[in-house]
C-alpha cells in the first residue's frame, strides 16, 4: 500500500527489537568503552539483518506483502514487494484510495475506518486497484491497529495483502460455465434469471419467449446432432439480429429468451421478430432434408413497472401459445 523497501535492519527500532529478545548491551561507565559499545550495537544490527532475510525469503513464497501506515499523517510504507512493481504501491492514504476500482472504494474505504474507530477487531477487505495503464489488480488486504493515543486514537496499523487476481478470475470461470449453456454459449435460465433480476428492468421493457416449432421432428429423424446444430445456428441468430443490449438465454430444451429494456416500440419488437422468424423458415438442417423447423414467438411489453423474471415469462408464455394457436411461425404480443 505505500513506500517499498525491504525490511531493514538499520531501523533503530528494529535493533532495540533485537535488544528485548535477549541481547546484551554491554554496560558503559561514564567516558566508558565507547569502542565495545560500538561492536556490540553492529553485532546487533548483523543479527538482526540475518533475521530479517529469513523473513524475506519465507514472505517471498507465499505472495504476501507488509504494510505499514501512519495514522496521523496517511503515510504508508510497504517493507517487501513480493510480485508488485516499484511505483505500484502507494505511499499516501490519499493515493492508495484514489487507486481503487470504483465499485470496491466504498466497501474497502470503510471497512479500513471502521476498524481505525475501533468498531471492528481488525480491517479486512477484497478490492480491486486500477493501475495508470488501466489494469485491474485483485487485492485481499488485512490490517490490524497496534498503537492508539489515551483517548483510543488510532495512531498505526499494520497489516499485509496478497494479489487474488488469479484466484478470482478462476472464480469468474466457474461462475460463467455455471450461468452459461454449454450448447448455445448463451445464459441458461439461471444465470438469465440473474442477470435480468441485475438489470433492474423498470419502466418499458420486453420479453421474448420463443419456442421452435416441429424441433422434436428433427430430433427424430436426423438425430440429436442434427439437432444440436439447429440450436447452435439459434443462437447464433440472436445474436446477430438482436442488439447489443439484449440479454439472450437458452430457457431450456427449444426454448430461448431475449430481454430487451431500450427501443421497445411495437414497430421495432415486430422487426426482430419478424426476422427471426424469417431467418428460421429458411432454413434447411440437412442438405435434401424437407423437414424444416418454425418459431412461434411471444412478446410480453410492459411499461411503467419493475417486473420479476417469473412474472414476465408467464405473460410471454401465454402470447407464445397465442402465436402457436394462430398457425406456428408467427408472434403474438400481449401488452401489460
Amino acid at each position: 500500500m505505500g513506500e517499498q523497501g525491504r525490511i531493514s535492519a538499520t531501523d533503530d527500532k528494529a535493533v532495540g527489537g533485537a535488544a528485548e529478545r535477549g541481547a546484551t548491551l554491554f554496560p558503559c561507565s561514564h567516558g566508558g568503552d565507547l569502542a565495545r559499545l560500538q561492536a556490540e550495537i553492529a553485532a546487533l544490527k548483523h543479527e538482526n539483518g540475518l533475521l530479517q532475510e529469513k523473513l524475506n525469503a519465507a514472505l517471498d513464497g507465499t505472495g504476501i506483502c507488509l504494510w505499514q501506515g501512519t495514522i496521523p499523517t496517511g503515510e504508508l510504507r510497504v517493507f517487501n514487494l513480493q510480485n508488485f512493481q516499484v511505483g505500484d504501491m502507494a505511499p499516501h492514504f490519499e493515493q492508495w484510495s484514489a487507486k481503487l476500482h470504483p465499485d470496491d472504494r466504498a466497501h474497502a474505504i470503510g471497512s479500513y475506518f471502521a476498524h481505525l474507530e475501533g468498531k471492528t477487531p481488525f480491517y479486512e477487505a477484497e478490492y480491486r486497484t486500477v493501475s495508470p495503464a488501466g489494469e485491474i489488480t485483485w487485492l485481499w488486504d488485512r490490517g490490524r491497529v497496534v498503537d492508539r493515543d489515551s483517548d483510543g486514537k488510532a495512531l498505526r496499523i499494520m497489516g499485509s495483502h496478497i494479489d487474488i487476481t488469479q484466484r478470482k478470475a478462476y472464480e469468474q470461470r466457474l461462475a460463467d460455465r455455471a450461468n452459461s449453456d454449454a450448447l448455445t454459449g448463451l445464459l441458461n435460465r439461471q444465470g438469465f434469471g440473474k442477470a435480468f433480476a441485475q438489470q433492474k428492468p423498470q419502466g418499458t421493457g420486453a420479453l421474448l419467449f420463443i419456442d421452435l416449432d416441429d424441433f422434436k421432428g428433427i430430433n427424430d429423424q436426423l438425430g440429436h446432432a442434427c439437432g444440436d446444430q439447429v440450436l447452435q445456428q439459434m443462437a447464433d441468430w440472436l445474436r446477430l439480429i438482436m442488439p447489443g443490449s439484449a440479454l439472450c438465454g437458452r430457457y431450456g430444451g427449444d426454448e430461448f429468451v431475449v430481454h430487451l429494456h431500450r427501443d421497445v416500440s411495437h414497430h421495432r419488437l415486430a422487426q426482430l421478430a419478424d426476422a427471426l422468424i424469417s431467418r428460421m423458415h429458411g432454413y434447411v438442417p440437412k442438405p435434401g432434408c424437407s423437414q424444416r423447423v418454425g418459431l412461434s414467438i411471444g412478446i410480453a411489453l410492459w411499461e411503467g413497472e419493475a417486473l420479476t423474471f417469473r412474472q414476465a415469462l408467464e405473460v410471454a408464455d401465454r402470447a407464445m401459445y397465442e402465436a402457436k394457436a394462430r398457425g406456428k411461425r408467427a408472434w403474438y404480443l400481449l401488452q401489460m
